[in-house]
């Protein structure tokens, strides 16, 4: 079986391509420690990338992810606060 490497993708893409291979997939998310969702709620837009997959026994892939946190910019560029 041919596993596509998904390493270091946003887990939305990493997801259809696990999906178009037909493999199965579990995903465990992680976050930095110092950001809180309920700290940050409203101001930042997170973004879920993949920082570690493994085959499991069972012909299923394990992916691990954590969230990347950026601030939001208007148009003008200026930052939301």
């Amino acid at each position: 079986m041919l596993i596509p490497d998904v390493l270091a993708l946003p887990l939305s893409e990493a997801i259809a391509r696990l999906e178009a291979a037909g493999i199965q997939y579990t995903v465990t998310v992680s976050q930095p420690p110092r950001q809180r969702a309920e700290d940050i709620e409203g101001r930042v837009v997170p973004t879920e990338y993949v920082v570690r997959q493994q085959l499991l026994d069972n012909d299923k892939i394990a992916i691990v992810t954590v969230k990347r946190y950026r601030k939001e910019v208007l148009e003008d560029g200026i930052c939301n606060q």
